[in-house]
């Protein structure tokens, strides 16, 4: 009922915001036609080396997803958008969950990706994963999107195992003027506005709000007994961004975000009194909060400061597990020439974590309030040793309340054969700091009658281990990019991942257990470090610029997965089983975008998925098209179809959730910019 209350207020908002006057016209985005090829490959970045660098100088497999790319795919939530990225595993659970990855390892908390927001980590500590579903961001304030894939632990820290992704909005003075949006369709109902002005000649602004209703998922066939899928969602994100010039050389960044929700969710719920397994219809509520503060100093051309801060706030309530997350995170970062060939960048941070979490039967956590800090320092040196060679080594040095002291180290290799053609290698070590639940869960699963009558109940639980260690890889890379011809350009990737002590749940028991009542035998098993893993994998894209109105993105993931416990481990053989099949062996993407006469836009996304033994998840094939029409430079219709070769499929399962059907759909939407 609040929710809709909320969704009624944006709508309210974005009539006001309609209302107001124009201070700027609103700035274009970057569009695929005013760019060339060339233009794409010398587009910079800096989740490479935390500087701005083009993406044919980066010595690391990234891929970029600008303005455009967002528009055109059609998508309305971040993993969506992700979609067709060589080298990473989208998969959507339910209505409101995702299994997003990069590398391997996908799973609904996919532990090895970090994923930032302007600088912001949005991964929650106690499971080291992402609720995808509490970040319905504006996608039309996207800047562009860096994926990083391979390790990026040197740079930015533990959990940055298998990649990055770095979500970077626009600035408020690009973003100037009135925005409204309306999505309307067969499963989603979205409306957003936006308004950016300008306080003083030096200060840009803008404010935001968004609402979105999202229906159920079809139920998946076993469970028709049920009824609906039970899995729509509600959420309401309000926001604003503030830029500021401070005048000699210096600028100044103040965002913060609000965000509620409720989400439904079919699952299981465990018991010691019948009926055994119980399966539940919940509401989930949810909130969470951020300020961000930025401040850059360019002292000269070969020296800058960059200072960042940020409060983050979360809570979620499921069932009657609430959980409540405090962060607090500080870094310094300073860039600087020296001695003509090394550009150094070096780096200290702090980051707190206080949580306070209300237990149940089902998920407990001892204790149940803990405070645990990261203190953290890196340096990078990038040599150029030639015109065309450059040697990039550092590290990154951790001190964490959870394995005490990490480091990562990594060297990079670059060759520019010419402007149009690169050659990269890398050698990287990354870790996986433990999460709370690793240490301290104690989770109970599943609960069964005895076998005999008036025998005591069978109760399985998981426990975390304050002796786990952090997880371990040594990556090795090697890539190319180039500029084919002036229409065709490429990018390729290799990689080798050797995985020491990753997780593993050692079996134990039985043992008798008086409490809680009644009494019940339980067979526990203990979180570990007896797995390890090998993968292997290529990446390539290519973009063709057919003409001068039709443009092709294909890209290809080849992965494979390795694993084996090390002697005399007693987890389940069906874990490694699970480990192998989770992630296709084959991904294959297609994105034809065709600018037609008279501001029309016609899209084409197609993207092939491999079979997923594990999770019983045959080949993919799914298809989704957008017409556009923009009859002036202020107004925009378009009309989308989602999966439109598929009446429903799945595409993950998990054990901590009921998966559902994923319905063909359609949706249209008006974007008005004054």
């Amino acid at each position: 009922m609040i929710l809709r209350k909320n969704l009624l207020i944006v709508c309210f908002l974005a009539l006001f915001i309609a209302t107001q006057p124009v201070v700027a016209k609103q700035s274009g985005t970057d569009d695929i036609f005013a760019m060339d090829l060339e233009d794409l490959l010398k587009m910079e970045v800096i989740s490479t080396s935390k500087k701005p660098q083009s993406i044919l100088k980066s010595a690391a497999a990234i891929h970029v997803i600008n303005q455009d790319d967002i528009r055109r795919s059609g998508a309305t939530t971040l993993p969506d958008v992700f979609r067709g990225v060589p080298g990473m595993q989208v998969a959507q659970i339910d209505a409101n969950k995702w299994a997003v990855s990069i590398r391997g390892f996908n799973d609904r908390f996919s532990t090895k990706t970090l994923v930032m927001i302007d600088g912001r980590t949005i991964y929650t500590p106690l499971f080291s994963g992402v609720y995808w579903n509490m970040h319905d961001m504006m996608l039309d304030d996207i800047d562009r999107i860096e994926i990083v894939r391979g390790p990026g632990g040197s740079l930015w820290g533990a959990n940055a195992v298998n990649g990055v992704i770095n979500i970077i909005t626009k600035k408020a003075s690009d973003t100037q003027g009135t925005m409204v949006s309306f999505i309307g369709g067969s499963l989603e109902r979205n409306v957003s506005a936006r308004y950016g002005g300008k306080i003083n000649d030096n200060t840009s602004f803008r404010v935001y709000a968004k609402g979105r209703h999202h229906e159920n998922f079809e139920q998946q066939p076993l469970l028709k007994h049920l009824g609906t899928a039970n899995d729509q969602w509600r959420n309401l994100t309000t926001g604003f961004r503030v830029d500021g010039d401070l005048g000699n050389n210096s600028d100044w960044m103040l965002q913060g975000g609000y965000n509620i929700g409720t989400a439904e969710e079919l699952g299981s719920s465990t018991s010691l009194t019948p009926p055994m397994p119980l399966i539940l219809r919940d509401t989930i509520d949810y909130q969470s909060g951020n300020l961000v503060f930025l401040w850059n100093k360019y002292v000269s051309d070969t020296n800058r400061w960059r200072v960042q801060a940020y409060y983050d706030y979360f809570k979620r309530n499921a069932l009657n597990n609430t959980n409540i997350v405090h962060t607090i995170d500080l870094e310094i970062q300073n860039q600087l020439q020296l001695f003509e060939i090394h550009n150094v960048v070096w780096g200290l941070g702090y980051r707190s974590v206080v949580d306070e979490l209300q237990n149940d039967f089902v998920v407990s956590f001892n204790p149940s309030h803990r405070h645990y800090k990261t203190f953290s320092a890196f340096i990078q040196d990038e040599i150029q040793l030639m015109d065309q060679l450059r040697f990039t080594i550092g590290t990154k040095l951790e001190h964490n309340d959870f394995t005490g002291f990490e480091y990562q180290p990594n060297a990079r290799l670059l060759y520019e054969v010419n402007d149009k053609n690169s050659v990269w290698m890398a050698y990287s070590r990354a870790v996986r700091v433990p999460s709370r639940a690793n240490d301290d869960i104690r989770i109970n699963f599943l609960a069964l009658s005895g076998n005999e009558p008036n025998s005591p109940p069978l109760l399985f639980s998981i426990f975390g281990d304050r002796r786990y260690h952090a997880e371990k890889v040594n990556a090795f890379e090697v890539g190319y990019r180039s500029l084919l011809t002036n229409h065709l350009s490429v990018d390729t990737a290799l990689f080798y991942n050797i995985y020491d002590d990753l997780s593993s749940a050692e079996r134990n028991g039985p043992v008798f257990e008086t409490s809680p009542l009644p009494p019940h035998l339980l067979f526990l098993s203990t979180f570990d470090n007896n797995t390890k893993a090998n993968t292997y994998g290529a990446e390539i894209m290519a973009k063709w610029q057919v003409t001068d109105f039709w443009q092709l993105t294909s890209s290809y993931t080849w992965f494979k997965l390795d694993a084996r416990y090390v002697k005399n481990s007693t987890a389940s053989p069906e874990r490694l089983f699970e480990l192998e099949h989770s992630d296709p062996r084959h991904q294959f993407s297609v994105r034809s975008n065709i600018q037609l006469p008279h501001n029309l836009e016609f899209n084409t996304n197609f993207y092939y998925t491999d079979s997923l033994k594990s999770h019983d998840v045959p080949v993919q094939a799914r298809l989704d098209l957008r017409l556009a029409w923009n009859p002036s430079r202020k107004l925009q219709l378009a009309v989308v179809g989602q999966n439109v070769t598929n009446k429903t499929h799945h595409e993950f399962d998990t054990t901590d959730a009921i998966y559902s059907h994923i319905p063909r759909s359609i949706y249209g939407r008006i974007m008005y910019n004054f």
